[in-house]
């Protein structure tokens, strides 16, 4: 009798001890799903969230749940194409996916067998755990980015042993756990049954599952019953009972990846720069290119979603380094492309299905490019009269390519080959207008005159008959480029044909005196001093080409062209000019002498610039075509922009 108590004494004893075993899981707390790209640091309290426990260990229940489906990426017994198809795959542990940094605690009391890096694990620690019955487990904590024990260690449960990470073989931030029943190298691998196989195929075709079986337990299984069986044999023995979930009742970890993109792409933008002019890859030559990535309109500091981004290309002529982009600092990740051997490759990035570039880049040898075969015109369909146009003039090489940062030699010129048009190179200089001495019919350039092989150079027409630009050697002319259409002359929006001094104002505009303003001229608008200097420069300009080869006529030009800039000080730019103003100028620059007649005929006639308005009626039959015309000059009165150029016209 005291035998038999005893012994159910001792049984009630024992069955105490297993049911007292304390186990926690590896993780407190996660980052919620739609936050767990950026690192965990980087989380406010509303981002990190009380891992969700898989209740009973009952998948079934949690299949079509796809937060449970994007935490538990992939469950003990599954496969990695679909992740939760339990009892088809041969997935040694649980793979719980977090943001990087999250903290990982000791599932229980032990001692650290392994801290340290393992081949395909990345950084890895092992625990051994001494379970009530005397029996052993080890736990297991893969591809961590940080170790905060060492081997040897004693710890305690919930003892912080490190970090998540996305180190050895991994894709994304997440935390492989994996318990093991057997004291061989940890964590388990197939070392026999899988020697020389691929370790996916043998996940994903449920190869060595008796190996499965026999060294390793369902973690989730066996946190969920803490302790609540009397043997680990009891606990695989409900495990193989357990309903097995079919592939065709869940969705791929595809299709989870895709929605799980889809909603990072809701605030997260991603760009990626080459940093190439024109794609153009020197052989042996290595160029940083760019990743962008932002949340929110800020930068991002994080882990992209899926596998990352995905670089593929041709090897056999580019190398791109890193062939995948998991990690973003600060909003940028750089990677490098080097020319290998010459040629055009393919390039392209994605995320999952997501593609974000999709290019192709041409391997060159310098010696290739010296001597180009032939070049592109980039021009307007149309440009306002005596209005300047940035065109562009670039050559291409055998890839069909810009050729930009590569030198070549030879001098060209660029013209036109109808129409009548100046040209003036812009490459190095910071403006936008030309002044009329820089002005050429024809413009010569080689790659020293050119923006990194761009030559810019501003059109003005002279005409109206439309322009066909061509660009040909120097020595040779051959023909490189030529427009792909004629460009079309119109007139300056502001001004018409009824206007009274339209004529005036279309020949002030062939000669260059004036330049429309963004293709407008104001034919009614009051002149101010700046356009009144610009228009006597541009006449002195003008008078000073038109002499040709008189010196004598071109010094008298010059000595006008001094004297003007003494009396422009006194002009304010902004500033109205009067009628008689604007005469003294016409007159007393461009003419150069007045006369002087102390008669008068007219009533106006009188004054500071009497001399000036006696020199328009008398040498150049001057009158206005208003309604004032034959009784009287309106010397006070403020000229307008096509009254100046009718004036400045009459005296040319």
């Amino acid at each position: 009798m005291k035998r038999s108590f005893l012994s159910f004494f001792l049984f009630l004893v024992g069955i105490q001890a297993a049911s007292a075993w304390s186990f926690v899981y590896p993780l407190d707390q996660i980052a919620a799903p739609s936050c767990r790209f950026s690192t965990w640091a980087s989380l406010g309290s509303d981002c990190k969230i009380p891992l969700p426990r898989i209740i009973g260990a009952d998948y079934t229940k949690y299949k079509t749940d796809t937060m449970y489906r994007r935490i538990y990426s992939v469950l003990w017994e599954g496969t990695y194409d679909y992740g939760w198809d339990v009892g088809y795959g041969s997935h040694e542990g649980v793979d719980i996916a977090t943001s990087a940094g999250t903290p990982v605690r000791s599932i229980g009391d032990g001692n650290v067998v392994v801290a340290g890096w393992l081949a395909g694990w990345g950084n890895t620690v092992s625990i051994k755990h001494k379970l009530a019955d005397g029996r052993y487990i080890w736990s297991n904590y893969s591809h961590l980015s940080k170790i905060n024990v060492a081997k040897g260690a004693a710890v305690k449960a919930s003892d912080m042993i490190g970090e998540v990470g996305n180190t050895g073989n991994s894709y994304g931030n997440h935390l492989h756990f994996q318990i093991d029943i057997t004291d061989q190298a940890h964590p388990y691998y197939y070392v026999t049954c899988g020697k020389g196989k691929d370790p996916i195929a043998i996940v994903n075709q449920g190869l060595c599952q008796s190996y499965l079986a026999a060294n390793t337990i369902d973690p989730i299984a066996f946190l969920e019953s803490n302790g609540q069986f009397t043997t680990i044999e009891h606990l695989q023995q409900q495990t193989k009972a357990a309903p097995k979930i079919e592939q065709k009742t869940i969705k791929t970890r595809e299709q989870i990846l895709d929605e799980e993109i889809g909603e990072f792409f809701k605030d997260h933008t991603l760009s990626v720069s080459l940093g190439i002019p024109g794609n153009n890859v020197e052989v042996g030559r290595t160029y940083t290119a760019r990743v962008n990535v932002t949340y929110r309109n800020r930068p991002f500091t994080g882990s992209l979603p899926a596998e990352g981004l995905i670089l593929s290309y041709d090897r056999s002529g580019v190398k791109l380094f890193p062939d995948t982009i998991i990690a973003i600092e600060n909003g940028v990740r750089e990677f490098q492309i080097t020319g290998v051997k010459p040629g055009k490759y393919g390039i392209s990035l994605k995320i999952g299905k997501m593609v974000f570039l999709t290019t192709s880049v041409n391997v060159y040898k310098k010696s290739e490019m010296t001597s180009p075969s032939d070049a592109i015109i980039l021009n307007n369909k149309s440009i306002v009269l005596a209005d300047e146009k940035l065109n562009a003039v670039v050559f291409r090489t055998k890839y069909r390519s810009n050729q930009i940062d590569i030198p070549y030699d030879g001098r060209y010129i660029l013209k036109s080959l109808t129409g009548k048009a100046k040209f003036c190179n812009v490459s190095h200089r910071a403006i936008r207008k030309c002044s009329t001495d820089e002005l050429v019919e024809e413009l010569e350039f080689g790659y020293e005159d050119t923006y990194r092989g761009v030559l810019l150079a501003n059109i003005v027409p002279l005409d109206y008959m439309p322009i066909s630009l061509v660009v040909v050697g120097k020595k040779s002319l051959k023909t490189y480029a030529k427009s792909s259409a004629d460009i079309l002359i119109t007139n300056p929006n502001g001004i018409d044909k009824s206007y009274p001094y339209f004529p005036e104002t279309i020949d002030a505009l062939k000669k260059g005196l004036m330049k429309p303003n963004s293709g407008y001229v104001l034919q009614d608008r009051e002149l101010i001093g700046k356009q009144a200097k610009e228009m006597i420069r541009n006449s002195l300009a003008y008078l000073f080409l038109k002499a040709g080869n008189d010196q004598v006529k071109k010094q008298q030009v010059f000595a006008r062209m001094k004297d003007f800039e003494t009396r422009a000080t006194a002009i304010n730019d902004y500033k109205t000019v009067s009628r008689a103003e604007f005469a003294n100028l016409v007159v007393g620059i461009i003419d150069g002498s007045p006369i002087v007649n102390g008669d008068k005929k007219w009533l106006d006639e009188t004054g500071q610039y009497k001399d000036m308005i006696t020199t328009l009626r008398l040498r150049y039959d001057f009158a206005w075509k208003d309604q004032f015309a034959t009784r009287y000059f309106q010397s006070d009165k403020s000229i307008t922009v096509g009254e100046s150029m009718y004036m400045i016209e009459k005296v040319l």
